[in-house]
Parts: structure tokens; sequence; C-alpha cells
């Protein structure tokens, strides 16, 4: 028992909750530490990209602020110009950036040339409409410009807008720092779920290797130990259940020990009884042969009846000795039931009409094949006769008839007598029963009483 005496702080180090919470707070300490470290790894690595691969990771068409110096420039360029030459010039410029939308507005209001066709624009704009336009355009996507024509001291010719969308303003081919600190982050909170997964999965392992253990049944009829792991509670559960294992074990060796004892004493007193029976029987019949009077006649009767109940009980302890033990050999064979009882009944009639008893014997002509012991199956009736005979005698009734019991074709001896104890049930009645019920179950055969004080019935029938 390593881990019984473990300090409390011993087992507050191996406790399986500790270990987990040390995972936890190792995960919580070095979050404030890992976020600034995925920062400056993900700027390290896209810096390394934009150092390798520069040409390749330049905007398509120059930056936002570029764009608007760029569309300014030739909106002031367009100073006197006429609408054809406006015309011209933004299909010129539609050329450069395929990707852009173009369009301008006179100085009347009226949509001129877009390219391409945008049919969202109004036709005549008014001053709320183009106020409204430019607050929209405002951080918005597309990224829009709008410039006056002429210049910003220019306001008679209109105004001119570029649309771009601004995808185009981000670097083309390069992951952004975010997909970077993403990744650092996932990698991290990865990390963490993978040492949480491996400790559960060792717990889990254990506990199904603990389950296996309980729920095999070695050659003893008992679990087989398991091996003890770490010193947490799932070693202290293991280490418990194996001190259990133990017990039982040593258990049922003084068990088979003290029934080997008892079993012995059993055969040695039946045997070592056996002869001052036989003396005492010898000498009972010799006194029968003297002269005695009506009163020593009727005193010798009883002794020896009562010697043939002593001689009876003998019997009855080795056979239940031998029945214990396994050792009652039996030569089962699919037989009608019917004749054996028949026969065994006509070997108790004279003793049931000496008795007085009313016989009620019922049985079908179709044979009932059970697969049972002949001699064996012969003991049990002999062992239920005697019993209606010893315990029902005042009934003066017995009854054998065939019936179906429980679902299944079963042979019911019936009583008038007393009645068994209701308490104790017919394993309480006697030896003879606790034989019966015995040797039944070594036939695949089940023994049934309902008892009351008008009398009992016995049920033989299959166990399955």
């Amino acid at each position: 028992m390593r881990f019984i005496n473990q300090s409390p702080l011993q087992r507050l180090r191996t406790s399986l909750l500790s270990r987990y919470v040390l995972i936890i707070v190792t995960a919580l300490v070095f979050i404030p530490v890992l976020i600034p470290a995925s920062f400056m790894a993900s700027w390290a690595v896209n810096r390394m990209l934009m150092l390798g691969g520069q040409e390749t990771y330049q905007l398509p068409y120059g930056s936002a602020y570029e764009l608007e110096q760029m569309w300014h420039k030739h909106a002031k360029a367009l100073a006197a110009a006429s609408p054809a030459e406006i015309d011209a010039r933004l299909s010129a410029l539609k050329e450069e950036y395929p990707d852009a939308a173009l369009f301008w507005v006179d100085g009347a209001g009226i949509t001129q040339l877009q390219l391409p066709v945008q049919a969202t624009l109004p036709k005549q704009w008014s001053a709320e409409d183009t106020i409204a336009f430019m607050k929209a355009g405002i951080n918005a996507d597309p990224y829009t410009v709008v410039a006056l024509i002429g210049g910003d001291e220019q306001a008679k010719q209109g105004f001119m807008v570029f649309k771009l969308p601004r995808s185009y303003l981000t670097p083309q081919g390069r992951p952004s720092d975010s997909r970077f600190y993403g990744l650092f982050m996932a990698l991290i909170f990865g990390i963490f779920i993978l040492l949480s997964y491996l400790f559960f999965r060792d717990i889990r392992k254990r506990l199904l290797r603990l389950e296996a253990a309980m729920t095999s049944v070695g050659e003893n009829g008992l679990p087989s130990p398991t091996d003890e792991g770490r010193p947490d509670e799932i070693g202290r559960l293991e280490q418990a259940f194996n001190h259990m294992v133990n017990q039982l074990e040593e258990g049922r060796r003084r068990e088979r020990k003290e029934e080997e004892l008892r079993k012995n004493l059993i055969a040695n007193l039946s045997h070592d009884l056996r002869t001052p029976l036989t003396v005492l029987a010898g000498h009972l019949y010799s006194m029968g042969n003297e002269p005695l009077s009506a009163q020593g006649r009727q005193s010798l009767a009883l002794m020896e009846a009562k010697l043939d109940d002593l001689d009876h009980l003998i019997d009855h302890l080795l056979s239940y000795n031998l029945l214990a033990s396994g050792k009652y050999a039996l030569s089962m064979e699919r037989q009608d039931v019917h004749r054996i009882v028949r026969e065994s009944a006509a070997a108790w009639y004279p003793i049931w009409e000496k008795a007085g008893m009313t016989v009620d014997i019922d049985l079908p002509d179709e044979p009932l094949r059970w697969a049972v012991d002949t001699q064996g199956f012969r003991r049990v009736l002999d062992n239920l006769f005697q019993n209606v005979v010893r315990h029902a005698g005042t009934g003066k009734y017995v009854g054998i008839h065939t019936a179906r019991w429980k679902g299944r074709p079963a042979l019911i001896i019936t009583d008038r007598g007393p009645g068994l104890d209701a308490a104790s049930g017919f394993k309480g009645a006697g030896l003879g029963l606790a034989i019966i019920e015995l040797l039944l179950r070594e036939m695949g055969l089940r023994l049934d009483a309902e008892s009351s004080a008008k009398g009992t019935r016995f049920a033989i029938f299959p166990a399955s």
C-alpha cells in the first residue's frame, strides 16, 4: 500500500486536479507574453516576405495618396476643356486604369460620360445629391476620389469621379499581418488543446484498463489485479481495487479451507456413527426376541423408529456432502418421468395405506420426457414422499399429477398438512429438501413450493 502513507502535501502534488490546474495557470501566465510575441513574429515573417520578393508585392495602381494626386492633376489640366476633350481624357485614363469606374458631371449637374455605365447615378445632380454622394464615399469601398474640373478654384465645369475597389490598394499576393497573427494565436491554443487532450486521454486509458480488470474474471471466479500507475487519485483507486481483490482471494481460500474441513467432518462423523448405530440396531433386534411387556414393546418400537430416523439423517448428510462437493455421480438420460413416478408411488403405496392417507394419482398416458438420472430422480421423489408422511401426515392426503407451471410442464405433489413455515420456505423444511434442490439443480430442474395452512404444493419443472 505505497500510496496510503502519503502526506497531504504529497497527495496535493500528485493530484490530477493539481496537474490540470498547472496546465491552465501556465496558459494564463504565458498569454500576456505570447500575444506580443505573436505580433512580433507576424511582423518579422511579413518583413521577410517583403524583403524576399518586393517586386511581387507592389501595388498595381500605386497607393491611395498617389491615385488622389494623379486624379486632381488630370482634373486641373482639363481647365477650359470642351466636353469632347474631357471624354477623351477619361477614356484614356480608363485604359490606364481598367479596374476603375470613371464618370463626370458638367456644370449644369448633368451626368456625362460613364465608364462603365452605372445605373445608380442620377442623370441630374442636385446639391443634395452631390453632398450625399461625397459623404457616402468617405472611407468607403470602393475607394472614391472627387475632383473639380479645372482645379479647386474652378467649379463651373463640374466635377469628375474616380472609383477603385480597395482590394487594389492592398499589396497583392502577400498575406496580411492579421493572418499571421491569427496563425500564431491558433498555434498557441492548439498546443493548449493538445496538452488537455493528452491529459484526459491518459486518464481515460487508465480508467478503461481499470474497468477491464474489474469486469474480467480469472480462473478462480474473481477479478484479476491491475497494474498500479502514478500515485494520483486513479493510482489510489487501482491500489484499493488490488487490495480488495487480495482480500477476496484470501476470503475464498479461507472459505475453501473451512468447506473442506466441514465436508471431512461430516464424512468422518457419518462413518463413525455407523458402527454404534449398527450395534444398537442388533441389540434392539435381540431385545425384540425377548419376552417384554406391552409398554416395553412400545418403547422398543419407538427406539427402532428413532434409530431408523437417525440412519436416514446420516444418509442425508452423506448425500448432501457429496452433492455440495460435486462428487455425486449422475447418469443423465432422456426418459419418461411419468413411468419413474408411477414406480416410486407403487413402492410407497403400502406406507401411505398404513398411515391412512388418501392417494390421488392422476398422470396422463402421454410420456413426459426429461433428461434425468433415474436413481437421483427416485431419490428426489422418495424424499418428497417421506416429507409428506412425516410432516403432513395429519392431512391424510397425497396427490400426484401434472400441470403447467410458469409456462412449463411440471410434476405437482400436493398434501393437506399444516404447511411449511412461510418465513423460511421449503429450504427450511429440512435437510432432505435441501438435497432435493441440489439434485434437481444438477439435473437442470427446479423445485417451487406454495404453502398455506391448508397444505403444500411442490412443483418440479425444467429450469429453462
